[in-house]
């Protein structure tokens, strides 16, 4: 299955799978900047993060889809696993770039962002040391509802205008990098986003789920409650607000998370403990 890979290339994935309404626009308009391989998901494997097939074999299968500029594949795993497929087993060279989504839905705030399979393959490919991009697409509520209950996709201008919007962002990517001392780069984009739609950076929402349970009738079995994430705190600058001013949040990410600890904690925890 390794081609042999000379020039520069973009991998793209997603977690909604092979009949995301967003794939094709989007395979389209990035062909016009790059050769493109895509592995995608062979069912839908949204909420579900950076989860890696570690005690499973996956069945890689070439997807026929019509009109498609490029080679796609399906993976029977999750966007993690399709990332680290086509980085690593797919061509002779890796990637350039990794482009995840359009993700039907957004993905704000921590609470969506550490949810997110369309994140999940996006930082699983800057583990691998490829720079990478997600995008997001949120959906009007009536949108939304047709594409969950009835895998109805909308008007393709909603889709096409989110493509060509990525594209171009994708092309200063590919052009100049990503933003300085970024590993990756996540893309919101509010209801039919198009190429006047106002581009902000913006930083991660602090938000929680809250409760995510309720309790399944009289079997006491818990299932999603359908709670939405809430804001605990208010930033004008943050993804949530963003999105929601009508605007495409754009938010740097650095995967070097970790806090410098005060001398007073050095102190705490390396210190010698107090004996008996």
């Amino acid at each position: 299955m390794v081609e042999k890979k000379t020039e520069p290339w973009i991998l793209v994935t997603n977690d909604d799978g092979a009949d995301s309404p967003a794939l094709l626009p989007l395979l389209k308009k990035l062909s016009e900047l790059a050769p493109l391989h895509a592995v995608v998901p062979s069912s839908e494997r949204s909420w579900s993060a950076k989860i890696l097939s570690r005690f499973e074999a996956l069945e890689m299968r070439p997807y026929e889809l019509a009109e498609s500029p490029c080679p796609i594949w399906t993976l029977s795993g999750y966007p993690a696993d399709c990332a680290n497929a086509g980085i690593y087993n797919l061509c002779s060279a890796p990637p350039a770039l990794a482009v995840t989504g359009i993700n039907v839905g957004a993905n704000v705030g921590q609470a969506y962002f550490f949810s997110s399979g369309t994140v999940g393959a996006a930082i699983e490919s800057a583990l691998g040391g490829v720079p990478s991009v997600a995008f997001s697409l949120q959906l009007n509520k009536e949108d939304y509802r047709r594409w969950r209950q009835y895998r109805d996709p909308g008007p393709t201008s909603i889709w096409q205008d989110a493509a060509s919007v990525a594209s171009q962002i994708v092309a200063e990517i590919w052009a100049r990098g990503l933003p300085a001392d970024a590993d990756l780069l996540n893309v919101n984009m509010p209801p039919r986003t198009g190429p006047d739609t106002p581009r902000r950076f913006a930083t991660l929402s602090t938000n929680s789920y809250g409760r995510f349970f309720a309790r399944d009738g009289p079997t006491g079995r818990l299932a999603y409650s359908g709670v939405e994430a809430q804001i605990q705190v208010a930033d004008s600058m943050g993804d949530v607000e963003t999105l929601a001013r009508g605007e495409v949040a754009l938010t740097p990410i650095r995967l070097a998370i970790h806090q410098t600890p005060a001398a007073v904690d050095r102190r705490r925890f390396e210190g010698p403990s107090d004996s008996c």
